[in-house]
């Protein structure tokens, strides 16, 4: 192997670590502020498993009063909200890639072995099972008895929910380097909406599969593959009949769902899912800045920088606040009208970056690699 060979191996498999907690020196503590608010752990549950290499991959799912997901071995849970008690588990004995989707008590799953499982959490048993195309890196849609579901491979399916029967399926062709992982298809107004390896957005026809509109969110630019990586991996958001999206060493863009219109687009670069609550749409970069934009025509409104480079995850409001989580295990909690720090807690030590943390507005549920669910609230 020559020696640029080398260097450009190298530098791919550091992309593809670039999860990985071990490659990466320890966070400082943050700067020490007095909390506004009594940001607080309700309770912390033990689960058997763990999340994987990438626990925002791992989504729960609240509803009513309870919480679902399920962990890298294929223990799928159901959870009290309030106190964290087990309510139902089963094991189904699976190498779990993704979190899960619902419908009533059946949850939906995908596993490294590119098999789409169904669940059933009532009579604790599998209800059936898909074998597609490649691993399964993102949770499925569930709406109305459809499932959509992407693989690595760039494929996007349509199944029936109660049969795992396919009812159509896409390619898009894939760059020559990707950041490992897909986006988390969407099911709404008759369309699946999707977003791909290439830096595009697509939406279909739920009921055919027949491309609606398409749009580019990511560029690649560069001379080499590795600065040519646009991928949309972050969590597509819709909201008010419009479509959110960011693109890695890209944008943050909103495009009209009906007809796939630019309505306006940002330079940000993201990996992770943008969270949007009364107009307010936080986003944050590749370098842990968080960013709050209008959501009707992205215009900044605040930018706090103190948390560069801290490994941020995914946003989530948390009643009037921002709350995003850093590799150390300290959850900020930013004012969503001025961007300033009003409480910061440590929520568990030493997290993998990416750790996923979830809100229904009231707590915030946070999965991590070291086998554990946490809530907080204030």
């Amino acid at each position: 192997m020559t020696f640029k060979k080398l260097i450009f191996s190298m530098t791919i498999f550091s992309v593809f670590l670039q999860g990985c907690a071990l490659t990466r020196p320890p966070l400082p503590e943050p700067e020490s502020i007095r909390n506004k608010v009594d940001l607080r752990t309700d309770w912390r549950k033990g689960v058997n498993g763990g999340f994987g290499e990438s626990s925002e991959r791992f989504t729960i799912v609240p509803q009513d009063e309870f919480l679902y997901f399920t962990t890298k071995t294929g223990v799928v849970y159901k959870l009290s909200k309030e106190t964290g008690k087990r309510i139902e588990s089963f094991d189904t004995d699976l190498d779990v890639s993704t979190g899960v989707a619902l419908n009533g008590e059946t949850v939906y799953l995908g596993t490294y072995e590119a098999e789409l499982v169904a669940v059933s959490l009532t009579d604790k048993k599998v209800l059936w099972k898909k074998l597609l195309t490649s691993e399964i890196l993102s949770e499925p849609a569930q709406v109305a008895n459809k499932l959509a579901v992407q693989t690595a491979d760039g494929w996007l399916s349509l199944l029936n929910a109660n049969a795992g029967d396919t009812l159509w399926r896409i390619k898009e062709d894939l760059p020559a380097l990707t950041v490992r992982g897909t986006s988390s298809p969407l099911i709404a107004d008759g369309k699946v909406v999707a977003g791909f390896s290439s830096g595009k957005i697509k939406a279909f026809g739920l009921l055919n599969g027949e491309q609606q509109w398409e749009y580019e969110v990511g560029k690649p630019t560069g001379r080499y593959e590795i600065e040519r990586l646009s991928d949309v991996d972050g969590r597509l958001v819709i909201v008010n009949g419009i479509v959110y999206a960011t693109a890695y060493n890209g944008t943050v863009t909103a495009v009209n769902l009906s007809n796939g219109r630019l309505l306006w687009q940002r330079s940000i670069p993201s990996a992770l899912s943008v969270a949007i609550q009364d107009n307010v749409l936080i986003v944050v970069d590749l370098d842990s800045r968080v960013v709050a934009l209008n959501a009707q025509n992205g215009s900044e409104l605040w930018i706090q920088e103190s948390l560069k480079d801290r490994d941020l995850g995914s946003p989530a409001f948390l009643r009037e606040h921002v709350a995003v989580i850093d590799r150390a295990g300290y959850v900020h909690l930013l004012n969503s009208k001025s961007g300033k720090i009003d409480a910061v807690k440590l929520a568990d030590l030493n997290l993998p970056p990416g750790s996923r943390m979830v809100s229904d507005g009231q707590q915030l549920f946070i999965l991590t690699r070291n086998e554990q669910v946490t809530a907080l609230t204030y």
